[in-house]
């Protein structure tokens, strides 16, 4: 008996499987403005924004906002560590990571496309003393983990904005 139908079959099969499952790589994001000035209070959350912006959108970031057909404005990024439970010893033994963010996207005449939105990510942190650099770098991976994920959340409000209208032209008198 020959191997070679096997081998097809089994192919042919996990190609169906794969197509079937909904697996799809992510594609670019169009949105409905082609200049965008993104402004706020520098940090890697902004960065993180603008790198997705130019490496998935056709959009522009612009530097001057008058230059913009739409300004997005983070208003604020706040990460907060909270502990939420503790050892019989009374140290801690887990933190609540949580990294809030407020936006509002907006055109130069002050049109608001998206009004302030709060966007909240949280993440659960096991301690241990005895390997506080270790639950460091741990911390820093997730609140890397909460920003890529409130990135990709600002990046789907944002698709779904639709042109802001223009303004009508003043009728000219007969």
């Amino acid at each position: 008996m020959t191997r070679r139908p096997f081998q097809f079959i089994l192919a042919l099969l996990v190609t169906l499987w794969l197509a079937g499952c909904g697996f799809h790589l992510r594609g670019s994001t169009n949105l409905a403005f082609s200049t965008l000035a993104v402004q706020g209070p520098g940090g890697p959350l902004l960065i993180d924004l603008k790198r997705q912006i130019a490496s998935t959108t056709a959009t522009r970031i612009a530097n001057d906002p008058k230059q913009a057909q739409a300004i997005f404005t983070l208003l604020s990024d706040s990460p907060t560590q909270t502990a939420v439970a503790y050892n019989a010893d009374g140290t801690v033994a887990q933190y609540q990571l949580r990294e809030t963010v407020s936006f509002q996207l907006a055109t130069p005449a002050g049109q608001m496309l998206i009004p302030p939105t709060t966007i909240s990510q949280t993440s659960s942190l096991s301690y241990s003393t005895s390997a506080t650099l270790a639950k460091a770098n741990e911390a820093d991976l997730l609140y890397r983990g909460m920003r890529q994920d409130i990135v990709n959340r600002i990046m789907f409000q944002l698709s779904t904005v639709k042109r802001a209208p223009m303004p009508a032209a003043p009728a000219s008198a007969p």
